[in-house]
Formats: structure tokens, C-alpha cells, sequence
């Protein structure tokens, strides 16, 4: 199966998960009485996001079933991956994800979904951080190495 259809149910299932939230969000504006911003610019900003994020989850995606890992699993992997958009980046699947709930928040003009992508951000910091001493004790100085050449949230050139 070619790489891209093995990759997209996943993360166009993610695609729209993140688009009902910050459709939950507008809800929830409405709720609180909060206004809606709906500035062309912003419009455009969100879209790029989007598109940013689903390309960055894709890419990832492939990446890991290339290199015959899962994208969803419970235990840790066995294995490091740094190609693809992993030696740009440590979490490119988790920022991908930031990346399209901010997105779809701008896209939708809620300033709910911003908090609440605001709030997904700090939670996936944590849940990071944690993971990272996983990682570390997991794989020692190959892991050590890989942290100083991708950065955990950014991208590196």
C-alpha cells in the first residue's frame, strides 16, 4: 500500500476531531458571549496552519511506517526515528496536531478555541517533558544526541 494512503485515515480522522472541537468552541463563544473575530488575514493564517499541520502529521506519519514503527501506540517505541521531519523537530506529530487545532481556532474566529489551543499546548509540553525522560533512560546517548540536533517544538534548518 502506498505510503501516503496508509498514512491519511489516521490523520484525517485527526483533521476532523480538531475541526469538531473548534466547532465546540464557537459553540461555547456563544455561551459566554464572546465575539467572534473574523478578519480576512486571520482567515488566511488559519488555513496555512492547517495545511501546515496535515502536512507535517502526513510527512511524520510516513516517516514512522517507513520506518515500521506505529503512530498510535501505548508502549514506547522500540526504535528512534531522525529522518524525515524528525531531524527538523522532535515531536513533529504532536506540533502538527497544535498546528491544526490553532488553525481550525483561527479559521472559525473563536477566541475559546485559542484558549483552548493555548491549553492543549502547555498539556503536550508536559506530556512531552515526561516522555523525554522515557526516551532518555530508554535509549541513553542516542537519544541525548538526538535532542541537541532537533529541538522540541520549532523547526531546525
Amino acid at each position: 500500500m502506498h505510503p501516503l494512503l496508509r498514512a491519511l485515515p489516521l490523520n484525517l480522522a485527526l483533521l476532523a476531531l480538531t475541526h469538531v472541537i473548534a466547532l465546540g468552541c464557537v459553540q461555547a463563544d456563544g455561551e459566554l458571549g464572546l465575539p467572534a473575530f473574523g478578519y480576512t488575514a486571520v482567515l488566511a493564517v488559519g488555513a496555512l496552519l492547517v495545511g501546515l499541520g496535515m502536512g507535517l502529521r502526513l510527512w511524520a506519519t510516513i516517516t514512522y511506517h517507513e520506518h515500521e514503527l506505529a503512530v498510535l501506540r501505548l508502549r514506547p517505541q522500540r526504535r528512534l526515528v531522525s529522518a524525515g521531519p524528525f531531524a527538523h523537530v522532535r515531536n513533529p506529530l504532536l506540533q502538527g496536531w497544535w498546528l491544526l487545532q490553532a488553525g481550525w481556532g483561527l479559521v472559525l474566529g473563536t477566541p475559546s478555541g485559542l484558549l483552548f489551543t493555548l491549553a492543549m499546548w502547555v498539556v503536550l509540553d508536559f506530556w512531552v517533558k515526561w516522555e523525554e525522560l522515557t526516551l532518555a533512560a530508554e535509549f541513553g546517548d542516542e537519544y541525548t544526541a538526538s535532542r541537541t540536533r532537533a529541538p522540541r517544538w520549532g523547526w531546525r534548518r
